[in-house]
């Protein structure tokens, strides 16, 4: 039945604890029982205003050094309550409750705690209701099954949390909790998803004071042995690493984060592939410090942490200015980070600030005179430092303004750039209406001459409620450039958009939820003011009651495109016809032993043989509590498709554009093994391949459209020259030991294959058979970090 009552916010009135108490997940204390339960938990998926199908009681007190939260959690079934293993910072498929903190009361940042019924923690933070579970924390929980369910104590130490330094706290508390069988999250403060933010809806708690921010001083050092030989080059070597990272609380809500000779040799592979486009390919940031709080950092999307320790800054320009007799024999393809820092933290007037800082050492690559046999040194890198400050203030409503400055220093004679963001949301008091503005300068900073770019946009939109519309505007000028730090595709570009988009939580008949939207976006360039496309588009989703969810979208752009950045060459766009593409998936219960993800995409245009088709399954296989294995295989097939080519001996200022028909195959399996809630392996094998034939050779007009030419693209012999057949192979596999809070062991197999050949394969499987003929490289390593709390060595405190 729906719940009519206790939808709005709730108190919590928290007791002091007056005796120590020692976890092992059993509610056995006497002032547990005297301490305010928080139960009538209501439902907030799959169907909101539900009563919790099952009881829930969530209970807090706090002490003179930490914050301690109990939990019984009652199910009628208890031999269905899923105790599925998984690793730390991953609820997998078990059940289980949270707790979430805004110790500052402000409506903008909370600290999530998880804890899974197989005793598995989860922590993060979350800003602006996006959760962030890069971020983590030492504390500690006990879990035990009952007659009735399962029960939890949890003991978060203050110097795991930030707060502010005065008598009397103002914090916000929320309990959830999930039944996995039934795909049920609830809450104790009632979180309605018509309205705007979680953390806006979370219950106030009463009642701590006199508690004091403690001393936040901790260390990781850690040791790091790598082997790693490449089957073409003999003999493999091996390093030993040191390194330290260090956390140190300024003030009891400034925070300094700071790794001195970081390692991240053991981070997951990239996930390569063979990029044709214009633009430069996007990497996922898999390095722990660059994750991990972050948030304040993320203003204005101009921060593209693979920039600070990725490739050297002139690495791609040195074949180019080699002399006649002289070969490259070395060039490293990572910068010498020297060390990296982060501040965050906010005043006291709720003002946040985060301070980042790395500095990269010099590079070099090694050239040797074939003659003389002498070798030089050439810099690649030069010492650069790389900084970004922050601020963000929150305001009234829910509102709040954001400002960042980027700034990226280098030694010598190499390029400086500066960027800075200013953007702000308002929402109007109601909560309904918000408009999103925002401004970015970039400043390209060379020896004798400086270039300036900006952004502009604004988003004024209705964002509560069934019924949500917009209206937007993205300006992008020429000059605007942030990628000494940052990551834009492109530049060049005004965008006009109009979207609606329609929820629907009410349950009907077979399903639970649906929401649905259209939209139109016209896009130009900035300079000069020349048409791109005009494209409208239309999505659907529903999410069924046995919580199977499908959706599809359709894109139609009726007056084609005008493609200005193909050709590689300014004031010469190339013509697109019409086109229309429509995608689908599918995507079943998760929850089940077995689930299904399906996704299609096909694209067609007007009145040109071109079109191309894709399909995408992921098999899902739970083996047990400790097993899962997902397989996720996507097949890509394109017809005639065109772009640009680099001619080869070919005297002529024509553009020349390939015809091309491309397959693409990425398989990738994944498995986890859990043998503790502190102790796992995993595996991650992921294929790309693709071949690229090319047929057909044309020269760019000057109306945009494809004009004969008399370049073949084959060599004095008639091979072709532009063919390519890629393959990029990588093996992940992992072991992970949580052995002591915050310290772990892990041990790192890696595999690598990285090719591209001219000749292509007759198949795929003809690929796959001969991939290991191809050179690899294999790695072995080891890391072990151990977690220091200077409160250690403080007498008498007990820190978990």
């Amino acid at each position: 039945m729906i719940a009519d009552f206790g939808l709005s916010q709730r108190t919590y009135q928290v007791n002091k604890l007056s005796s120590a108490l020692e976890l092992d997940g059993y509610l056995n204390e006497d002032f547990w029982g005297s301490a305010q339960c928080a139960s009538d938990f209501i439902v907030n998926y799959p169907r909101f205003g539900d009563t919790s199908s099952f009881l829930s009681k969530c209970y807090m007190v706090y002490a003179e050094d930490a914050i301690y939260i109990g939990g019984e959690f009652h199910d009628p079934e208890p031999d269905s309550i899923s105790y599925s293993l998984s690793q730390r910072d991953d609820v997998g498929n078990a059940d289980w409750m949270a707790v979430s903190i805004d110790t500052y009361g402000n409506k903008q940042r909370a600290f999530y705690f998880f804890v899974t019924a197989a005793g598995v923690e989860i922590d993060g933070l979350m800003v602006d209701n996006n959760l962030d579970l890069s971020w983590n924390a030492v504390w500690k929980s006990k879990v035990q099954k009952q007659d009735y369910g399962y029960s939890v104590e949890i003991k978060i130490p203050y110097s795991a949390i930030r707060f502010p330094n005065k008598e009397i706290q103002h914090w916000k508390v929320n309990f959830k909790r999930s039944v996995r069988r039934k795909r049920e999250e609830s809450y104790w403060s009632p979180v309605d998803p018509r309205k705007y933010g979680e953390i806006q809806q979370a219950g106030k708690v009463e009642g701590i004071k006199g508690i004091q921010p403690p001393l936040r001083l901790s260390f990781t050092p850690y040791l790091t042995g790598y082997y790693e030989k490449n089957s073409e080059q003999g003999e493999g070597n091996y390093r030993l690493n040191g390194g330290l990272d260090l956390k140190y609380g300024i003030t009891e809500a400034f925070t300094l984060d700071m790794t001195l000779i970081p390692d991240f040799g053991q981070a997951r592979s990239d996930n390569l592939v063979l990029n044709l486009s214009p633009f430069e390919v996007q990497f996922d940031e898999n390095r722990a410090f660059f994750t991990e709080g972050t948030d304040l950092f993320g203003i204005g999307d101009v921060f593209y942490s693979r920039r600070v320790g990725g490739t050297p800054y002139k690495a791609q320009g040195v074949s180019s200015a080699l002399k006649g007799n002289e070969i490259l024999t070395a060039n490293p393809q990572k910068a010498n980070l020297l060390n990296a820092s982060k501040i965050s933290g906010r005043t006291k007037n709720n003002l946040g600030v985060g301070v980042f800082n790395a500095i990269e050492g010099r590079s070099f690559a090694t050239v040797r005179d074939t003659v003389t046999g002498l070798e030089r040194q050439v810099e690649t890198n030069p010492y650069t430092n790389y900084n970004i400050v922050s601020l963000s203030k929150p305001l009234k409503n829910n509102s709040y303004v954001n400002f960042l400055n980027s700034n990226v220093q280098r030694a010598g004679e190499a390029r400086n750039a500066n960027v800075t963001v200013a953007q702000s949301n308002i929402f109007s008091k109601d909560g309904d209406y918000a408009v999103f503005t925002g401004l970015r300068l970039s400043n390209l900073q060379e020896q004798s001459s400086s270039t300036i770019g900006h952004t502009a946009f604004i988003d004024l939109s209705r964002v509560q409620g069934e019924h949500n519309f917009g209206f937007n505007y993205n300006e992008i000028s020429d000059d605007f450039n942030p990628n000494d730090l940052g990551y834009l595709a492109r530049n060049n570009f005004r965008e006009y958009g109009l979207f609606y988009k329609y929820f629907d939580f009410k349950p009907k008949r077979n399903f639970l939820r649906r929401w649905s939207g259209i939209n139109m976006a016209y896009t130009e360039l900035y300079a000069p003011a020349l048409f791109e496309t005009l494209r409208f588009s239309a999505f659907h989703r529903k999410t069924y009651k046995n919580f199977l969810t499908v959706g599809c979208d359709v894109n139609v752009y009726p007056l084609g495109s005008l493609d200005h950045f193909e050709a590689r060459s300014p004031g010469n766009p190339v013509q697109k016809n019409a086109k229309y593409d429509a995608s689908f998936f599918y995507s079943s219960d998760y929850s089940k032993p077995f689930a299904l993800d399906v996704s299609g995409y096909f694209e067609d245009y007007v009145g040109w043989d071109q079109r191309s088709a894709s399909l995408g399954v992921s098999p899902r296989v739970r083996v047990s509590d400790k097993w899962f294995l997902v397989l996720d295989a996507n097949i890509d097939y394109l017809v005639n498709d065109f772009g640009y080519v680099r001619p080869i001996d070919y005297e002529s200022d024509e553009i020349i554009l390939g015809e091309r028909n491309r397959n693409i195959i990425t398989n990738t399996f994944t498995s986890e093994f859990i043998f503790t809630n502190r102790m796992g392996i995993d595996i991650r094998v992921r294929h790309n391949w693709q071949n690229v034939d090319y047929h057909r050779f044309d020269a760019l007009g000057k109306d945009g459209n494809r004009v004969a030419s008399a370049y073949t693209g084959r060599d004095s012999e008639g091979q072709e020259m532009h063919d390519i057949n890629f393959n990029a192979f990588s093996i992940d596999l992992n072991y992970r030991w949580v052995f002591l809070p915050g310290s772990e062991l892990r041990l790192v197999y890696k595999n690598n294959i990285l090719t591209q050949q001219a000749d292509l394969a007759p198949s795929y499987f003809n690929s796959v058979g001969n991939l290991f003929e191809y050179a690899q490289t294999n790695s072995f390593s080891f890391r072990l970090l151990v977690f220091i709390d200077a409160l250690y060595f403080k007498e008498g405190q007990d820190v978990l």
